[in-house]
């Protein structure tokens, strides 16, 4: 699905103020290739794993929050000219207020503009004038549980929840699967489905099945790089490509 992007540390260069670059959980395999994939060849797409953490799933995630600024610090020389922070389950945990400090950290680490997950999920909604979401969720219950409080804090009414099976984790869930998943849903109209999770992979579906479905088909991936593109300011915004298109037909 595109060209594997650049893979970044404290010495590595770039062009600077271009491109966009994402702070990923380590064991995510996803979030590279679907940027890659959504966004126009001349926005160079760059990676800066978060560090590896012990302990339990919600342990690692808060720890992600902890470690935003020092991995942020790592773009510097890059200068990228957008920083996205790949992880939703991170800004679920400490809600929307926690969430804008999130942004406000990556923002004051200096590395570009920020964007977390959730904030381009919601800016992109925003900008569809939609407000009612079925949440597609990968996750645990409890974090599922945490998602839907997230999002109806933001404002959001939540039509309902489907659970995406992963019984070996969210990075062994397969595009097929998300695929036959999406064609199961039969949302109701005015409402927007919403897959949450950047580790599920989701492009190949919402590609595949977001016409039929006759509403919005939204995920991590493909908000993230259609905020990304339009922080960057560039010609690429309006230019032809996967995300302009997938977003763009519900407009």
């Amino acid at each position: 699905m595109g060209e594997e992007p650049n893979r970044i540390d404290a010495s590595t260069g770039g062009s600077g103020g271009d491109g966009v670059a994402a702070l990923v959980p380590p064991e995510n395999p996803t979030v590279a290739t679907e940027l890659r994939a959504l966004l126009p060849a001349a926005v160079d797409v760059r990676i800066a794993p978060l560090p590896q953490l012990p302990g339990t799933l919600k342990e690692r995630l808060l720890g992600y929050n902890d470690a935003l600024t020092s991995t942020t610090g790592t773009l510097l020389p890059a200068r990228p000219g957008v920083t996205y922070f790949a992880c939703t389950g991170s800004s679920y945990l400490v809600g929307t207020d926690g969430d804008a400090r999130l942004h406000e950290a990556i923002e004051a680490a200096g590395a570009g503009r920020g964007l977390t997950a959730a904030r381009a999920i919601l800016e992109t909604l925003a900008e569809l004038g939609r407000t009612r979401v079925l949440v597609v969720s990968p996750y645990p219950d409890w974090l599922t549980d945490l998602a839907v409080g997230y999002w109806t804090s933001a404002g959001l009414t939540v039509a309902g929840v489907a659970k995406a099976p992963a019984p070996n984790g969210i990075y062994a869930i397969t595009p097929a699967e998300v695929t036959a998943l999406l064609r199961g849903l039969r949302p109701d109209p005015g409402t927007v489905v919403l897959l949450s999770g950047t580790g599920m992979p989701t492009v190949e579906a919402v590609a595949a099945v977001g016409d039929e479905l006759g509403v919005p088909v939204l995920s991590s991936s493909v908000a993230a790089a259609y905020r990304a593109l339009r922080r960057l300011g560039r010609s690429e915004v309006s230019s032809s490509c996967l995300v302009n298109d997938l977003v763009g037909r519900w407009r």
